[in-house]
């Protein structure tokens, strides 16, 4: 898979509608030479709900938000929780987009 740095660019993720225009999968993967056929690509698509606290606790374990000082981070992803309780009952999902790609041994 290529690198989401291209040329000092960040490239986001794809959507999902993105994803599934193509049999493909998402980037570029150096091909297994002789071992592998074809690939047939499926893909899985996830929901994970969460409350505001639960929701907070995830956010607090990604690097984006670990690489935050405690003063800012911890008031930020308070507000984020509390935003969840009373704006949107407290229930709130993140959507998730596994690619499984599978070929068979070549003889």
């Amino acid at each position: 898979m290529t690198s989401p740095h291209q040329g000092g660019l960040v490239r986001h993720p794809p959507l999902e509608d993105d994803v599934r225009t193509t049999d493909q999968g998402w980037a570029r993967v150096d091909g297994p030479g002789g071992l592998f056929g074809p690939a047939t690509v499926r893909w899985y698509p996830t929901v994970q709900w969460f409350n505001g606290e639960g929701f907070a606790d995830l956010l607090r374990s990604t690097s984006l938000y670990r690489r935050l000082g405690h003063d800012v981070r911890e008031p930020l992803l308070d507000a984020i929780a509390e935003r969840i309780r009373t704006h949107m009952g407290d229930r709130v999902s993140r959507r998730y987009l596994s690619v499984l790609r599978v070929g068979q041994r070549s003889k």
